[in-house]
């Protein structure tokens, strides 16, 4: 039987804590002007801050070149990237990870070197399977009623489904949430995101907006 309390663990073998912090860029403006190059003077997108709910707007840093940062961006399709220039952002920096493995349908989360969560998960259906690939997340909400599929909290990634032109009117969004229904953990049930017990989701909900979410296939 799947473990589904959330109980931590000791590090598995297959997955480690991060070795490096990670940077992450906040919007300073209304809005966060991407560009395809440092030269291209051509906007390529406009992300609303805050965004994409009532949370402020961050993005994860990949790389950097004189005055421009190269990062992830919540868009379609996956695996985006593209230039902010440095003044419309503010800079932070952190050592959380969050690691979600498909095939052992678990995930490890981690902060400071320490593993702070572990147990696990539902993912996507066959039709609706959760993609691999490697996001951030991008919001953290509270839920009024937690006695929903949802659960407690939602935690949203930048990761969309790959199969899925919307859902519910609106982007199909890659997201980890708790659930009312631990009996569904280890199983293919949802249109895509990730549900974990609420255990778990109340201590991912304590990592930072930013926080690299790997999803291994």
């Amino acid at each position: 039987m799947a473990d589904t309390s959330g109980t931590e663990a000791s590090n598995p073998t297959t997955t480690t804590p991060p070795d490096h912090r990670f940077t992450v860029a906040r919007a300073v403006g209304g809005w966060l002007d991407t560009y395809r190059s440092p030269v291209d003077a051509e906007v390529l997108w406009s992300l609303s801050n805050p965004g994409p709910y009532e949370g402020d707007r961050v993005v994860l840093v990949l790389d950097s070149q004189d005055d421009w940062l190269l990062v992830d961006l919540p868009v379609r399709p996956n695996g985006t990237t593209a230039w902010v220039h440095r003044s419309d952002v503010t800079l932070s920096t952190h050592d959380a990870r969050i690691v979600v493995d498909l095939t052992a349908m678990r995930l490890w989360a981690w902060e400071d070197g320490v593993l702070v969560a572990e147990g696990a998960i539902a993912l996507g259906t066959d039709e609706t399977p959760t993609p691999p690939g490697r996001y951030f997340l991008n919001e953290i909400q509270a839920q009024e009623d937690p006695d929903t599929l949802f659960g407690s909290w939602i935690l949203g990634t930048s990761g969309f489904s790959e199969v899925l032109d919307e859902v519910d009117g609106g982007d199909p969004a890659v997201a980890i949430h708790g659930t009312n229904d631990p009996s569904v953990l280890g199983t293919r049930v949802s249109l895509g995101c990730i549900r974990v017990h609420e255990d778990v989701v109340a201590r991912l909900a304590l990592l930072p907006l930013g926080t690299p979410v790997e999803v291994r296939a």
